[in-house]
């Protein structure tokens, strides 16, 4: 039976500081009150990411809002990040409003021209999404306090004082200062913003907790909030939102290379490569520490041709090239697209001009960039008859290149795209390359171990075939962090302060 949550239609997550925690501490608490009966959705007014998903509404999101709805035990939607902005260049991004990009600007024309007729968009969305579950647990972006943003931020506080919904505030403690940064939180935000702070969460905490007791009956005394508990830092693996979170992982025999463009996204789909016990993953910069490993892995990439222009100036074209044939590569999406013959941008929709660049030419095809994009959970076959023994694959995409094949072998075909069913195909393979537009790819047991045992052949090492997907890691992680942050955290005093 679903609890009631009465005129409570949610409450607001923010921080003192970037990384303090944020997504892992709204993460949690989606899966805990949900377990106890709460229908719970996320909420992020404005997120900056290059790492997305498709919601199942087919609109574009945040990852990170996608993994807190999967977390809440719902299926993502639009409304749940009505504005993602995707970082295209130091100075160019684009918007994408409700899951679809509505433009291409600068930061400086987001700020001025778009931010202030979006604020709409945000209560909308809101309403809309709060009209179908009992509560809302909004996450804030960044600090929720800076002098210079604040009077134009929509995506901290102001939601809180528009719909009257109760704030806690996290602070980060290992970063050192965490009680002075809540002080001044606090101290910076005007009284409309400061009222709504209800109680603060101290995160990343190292140690005996109790060392803390005298500063925490300081901090109460001086702010009259409660601390509601402190979280001590734990190594998760929920899915990452920047590439912050980009490290090497693994320590096993086969050598895996990832070109880790600085445009790098949708790197998730490396996870699963954590279940091959046998992998080490390491990411590669330059030309002189790439070798001839294994596997190279050519990821997503947000703009093509930044990510281009960095291989070439790192001198990476041309070490790639010279080791085709000799380690197996795997080209997704962006990846997949520069590895081709040639991208051509017609519209200026990746790059804001028109243009077009030669690829590295692994493989004969062309990508032609279309206005629209394709954002869909999808399925697919293999075409390719090197891959029969593969079966059913999902994965999703995010991506406005179409393939014009020029001599390539198509290696997939994709059957449905957000349950509506089409035939195209997708990707290409020759020999020891294979490329797709599938993010999510390896998180296909059997893919995974096709691609690996190829590797393992070669390489006289034993065959291995593995069950775990994806979303069967994610789960592990929000079992984990749901259970430290239940323990951390005095969740009736949360609930008697939020009045759920």
């Amino acid at each position: 039976m679903w609890i009631s949550m009465g005129n409570v239609s949610g409450f607001v997550v923010v921080a003192t500081s970037s990384s303090a925690g944020k997504t892992f501490i709204v993460t949690a608490l989606c899966r805990i009150l949900t377990d106890r009966g709460y229908r719970v959705a996320p909420f992020k007014p404005q997120n900056m990411s290059l790492n997305s998903f498709p919601a199942v509404d087919g609109g574009e999101i945040a990852l990170a809002q996608a993994m807190q709805a999967y977390a809440a035990r719902i299926e993502p939607l639009s409304i749940m990040n009505p504005i993602l902005l995707k970082p295209l260049t130091t100075s160019l991004l684009e918007i994408v409003v409700r899951g679809r990009p509505i433009a291409i600007a600068s930061f400086g024309e987001y700020w001025a021209r778009y931010r202030p007729a979006l604020w709409r968009v945000v209560v909308e969305s809101f309403d809309r999404l709060s009209s179908i579950h009992d509560t809302i647990i909004v996450e804030g972006a960044g600090s929720c306090a800076e002098p210079n943003l604040i009077d134009g931020d929509i995506a901290n506080l102001r939601i809180a004082v528009e719909k009257k919904l109760p704030a806690i505030l996290v602070a980060d403690i290992e970063r050192g200062g965490a009680f002075a940064s809540i002080i001044g939180t606090l101290e910076i935000l005007p009284p409309s913003m400061r009222e709504r702070i209800v109680g603060i969460v101290i995160n990343k905490f190292v140690g005996d907790p109790r060392i803390l007791e005298p500063a925490i009956k300081w901090l109460e005394s001086r702010t009259g909030r409660k601390v509601l508990g402190v979280i001590p830092k734990i190594e998760s693996r929920l899915w990452p939102e920047d590439a912050q979170n980009l490290e090497p992982f693994g320590s096993g025999s086969i050598d895996v290379a990832v070109i880790s463009y600085p445009t790098i996204a949708n790197f998730g789909d490396l996870d699963p490569l954590r279940f091959e016990v046998d992998t080490r993953v390491r990411m590669v910069s330059d030309a002189a520490s790439l070798g001839e490993p294994d596997l190279i892995i050519l990821p997503g990439c947000r703009s093509t041709v930044k990510a281009f222009e960095w291989l070439r100036k790192r001198g990476l074209d041309i070490a790639i090239k010279k080791v085709v044939g000799v380690s197996t590569i795997l080209a997704i999406c962006g990846g997949a697209q520069i590895a081709g013959k040639r991208v051509v941008d017609l519209y200026g929709v990746e790059a804001g001009v028109p243009t077009h660049f030669e690829g590295l030419g692994i493989a004969k095809y062309i990508t032609v960039y279309s206005i629209d994009k394709i954002v869909s959970h999808s399925y697919a076959y293999p075409y390719a008859s090197e891959l029969s023994d593969v079966g059913e694959l999902w994965g999703y995409e995010i991506h406005r290149g179409r393939v014009v094949y020029d001599g390539a072998k198509p290696a997939f075909q994709i059957v449905s795209r957000n349950r509506v069913l089409v035939y195209e195909l997708d990707g290409a393979i020759d020999d020891m390359f294979i490329a797709t537009h599938l993010h999510g790819i390896l998180s296909n047991p059997c893919f995974r171990a096709w691609l690996l045992n190829s590797i393992r052949k070669r390489r006289g090492l034993p065959l291995r075939y593995g069950e775990t997907t994806w979303f069967h890691l994610l789960e592990q992680e929000l079992s984990k962090i749901a259970k430290v942050v239940a323990q951390s955290i005095d969740l009736d005093l949360l609930q008697k302060l939020l009045g759920i």
